[in-house]
């Protein structure tokens, strides 16, 4: 018999971490396999969760955490994200980075790529590079600039980004539903991202597994409108199937197990 108590205490642990696996689910309530997957399932029957293969999901729009709270959770996927996603890179190449944790993560890898040119409208990427002494070219983008990781939004940073023209164009959204939209919670945030899958060449999506399958308030755009989508090894691949269904193009997946801790310096922003 299914206890409602301990369903509603799933409930209140998926909303807190917005998508999280059943194993990890199991483990923070001391409880078997088995029984976590037949909470899950009753779970799954209120139309605010979504049940995967190995996860499930809180579907209604949550606010984000603080930007310090952000850049310490999930920080070796992020880390791992950001250094696969700092490969594709080459000296010479203009990319376009937006704000937010993964971002500034980001950051720490693109100082080793060399000479590239780099416009973002985040003062924390754009003091990450510069602080490693990178030769790269760092253009900041204006605009209101918000607290909390936002970066500078409105119609400057609009503005200056759709006459851009770069080659890459790095966005980071609050979550990638199952369906293919690339959300953001913030409007600016959303309207900003579109900006640039239009005016670069070549765009890329980092999202760790946390954000797959998670929606939120704004549309950014389609799945099927970027080059590719990298994300870490904790997405189910029936998940990622579902993405390539509705029009992905291509998705790498970084491994986080290979990351040697030692390498890992966690920032303080």
């Amino acid at each position: 018999m299914i206890n409602d108590l301990m369903v509603d205490v799933l409930a209140n642990l998926v909303k807190r971490h917005r998508r999280i696996s059943l194993s990890s689910a199991a483990d923070i309530l001391g409880m078997d396999q088995s029984e976590l997957a037949s909470l899950a399932s009753s779970l799954s029957i209120r139309d605010e969760f979504e049940l995967f293969d190995n996860s499930i999901c809180f579907l209604m729009p949550r606010d984000q955490d603080a930007y310090r709270v952000r850049l310490r959770s999930h920080y070796i996927e992020k880390y791992a994200i950001g250094r696969l996603a700092s490969s594709f890179f080459k000296s010479g190449d203009h990319v376009v980075v937006e704000a937010g944790s993964t971002m500034t993560i980001l950051a720490q890898h693109m100082a080793q790529v060399g000479r590239v040119r780099v416009s973002t409208n985040s003062y924390a990427v754009a003091s990450m590079i510069i602080g490693a002494e990178s030769n790269s070219d760092i253009h900041l983008i204006g605009g209101h600039l918000y607290t909390d990781g936002q970066g500078a939004l409105g119609p400057i940073a609009l503005e200056t980004v759709k006459g851009l023209k770069a080659d890459w164009g790095v966005i980071s959204p609050v979550g990638l539903s199952a369906d293919g939209n690339i959300m953001y919670y913030d409007e600016e945030e959303a309207e900003f991202a579109r900006a640039i899958i239009a005016s670069c060449q070549r765009t890329m999506v980092l999202c760790n597994s946390s954000k797959i399958g998670v929606p939120s308030r704004y549309v950014a755009g389609s799945c099927s409108k970027v080059d590719l989508l990298i994300v870490d090894s904790g997405v189910e691949p029936s998940i990622l199937n579902r993405l390539v269904a509705q029009g992905l193009n291509d998705v790498h997946i970084a491994d986080v197990d290979a990351e040697a801790a030692s390498e890992i310096v966690l920032l303080d922003i």
